[in-house]
């Protein structure tokens, strides 16, 4: 039987591995992967190799273009935000399937400050948060909140880029002169919001034309490298297990219903804190793209996401019979090291009393 062509995106990068090593289990598939760095990608578990530009280069489309009419796969998946927002743009002229939503709802989710307005305008849950126009602004930001700590963060970028716990205006105008100086961003590509203090959740989804097929979610318990951040936080959990909370699940349907207006396509990777009153608001979607803890749901219940999105990718019936599909698993991981996935039971069977 001829294989199945699949391109990964940042093939090689720690997301894109984490796809490759539940698929490379499966002998259907033949995966090319693409990166910008020769030496990434040549480590990457793939069957074919390509260097491609950055998605920010103008030669990014044309380069792809000519590998897909010439590899001639049946899907590509990103696994980046950069490359999510470009595919994004040019799937018109990909030459392949890209399981994706609308860009309507790409551009939305890639914005965090418009996706804030978003949610407001349509009574979503979120952290009570105000846009950083100058260094002038922050002092009338603070003076909002009756806080000792306040989050401030980047409107653009993943894995808690450019954010950190700020307890008075100082440190936030330091903090943001400092990513402004040293890296670049403007003094506006960041806000201020309320610091929100509770459980921390990752909720990933699969939908097809409007209807949910798989959710599944997990609950972050601590966090890789946490120490030597500012912040002491992550949105790359050291530790986590998988939870059932159907209270969490349709905070989450709501979200990506009102995103899509119903029409909901592909993937949607939520990420939601509890407030100081124990209630559940969204932080930011990760949309069409997987996880970087995506083998946690993989590896747990009966039905793998990734199968499970590949399947809806190419037009086959994955005959999922239970939408929100969970068995208790824990993931545990750190740096240079393989993720591990244990169920309580194996995690005592593997302990000497």
């Amino acid at each position: 039987m001829e294989k199945v062509k699949v391109v990964i995106t940042g093939a090689g990068g720690g997301g894109a591995n984490n796809i490759i090593s539940t698929i490379k289990e499966r002998e259907n598939y033949h995966l090319i992967g693409f990166d910008i760095s020769p030496y990434k990608v040549a480590r990457a578990n793939v069957d074919s190799r390509f260097v491609v530009p950055p998605a920010s280069s103008p030669d990014y489309e044309q380069k792809i273009c000519e590998i897909i009419r010439k590899e001639k796969p049946k899907l590509i998946i990103p696994t980046n935000d950069p490359e999510v927002e470009k595919l994004s743009e040019i799937r018109d002229n990909l030459g392949t399937e890209l399981f994706f939503p609308a860009h309507e709802s790409v551009a939305l989710c890639l914005d965090k400050w418009q996706f804030h307005n978003f949610a407001i305008e349509n009574d979503i849950r979120v952290a009570e948060t105000y846009h950083v126009e100058s260094l002038d602004d922050i002092e009338s930001i603070f003076a909002k909140f009756d806080s000792e700590l306040l989050w401030c963060r980047a409107i653009k970028g993943a894995g808690s880029k450019g954010a950190t716990k700020v307890k008075d205006p100082e440190q936030a105008k330091w903090w943001i002169k400092y990513w402004n100086e040293m890296r670049g961003m403007k003094i506006s590509d960041f806000t201020i919001s309320e610091f929100l203090p509770g459980k921390d959740f990752a909720c990933q989804s699969t939908w097809k034309n409007g209807n949910l097929v798989l959710m599944k979610a997990a609950e972050r318990l601590s966090y890789i490298e946490a120490a030597s951040r500012p912040s002491n936080m992550s949105s790359s959990p050291e530790l986590a297990k998988t939870v059932y909370d159907e209270k969490l699940f349709d905070f989450c349907i709501d979200i990506i219903t009102k995103l899509s207006g119903g029409q909901a396509h592909g993937n949607y990777d939520i990420d939601i804190k509890m407030n100081s009153k124990n209630e559940f608001c969204v932080t930011e979607i990760n949309i069409g793209r997987f996880f970087m803890i995506t083998n946690l749901f993989n590896l747990s219940g009966k039905y793998s996401m990734i199968d499970t999105y590949l399947q809806l990718a190419l037009d086959k019936d994955p005959n999922i019979k239970d939408k929100f599909d969970y068995s208790e698993k824990y993931l545990i991981r750190s740096l240079d090291t393989l993720p591990t996935i244990l169920s309580p039971e194996e995690i005592e069977e593997r302990l000497d009393s």
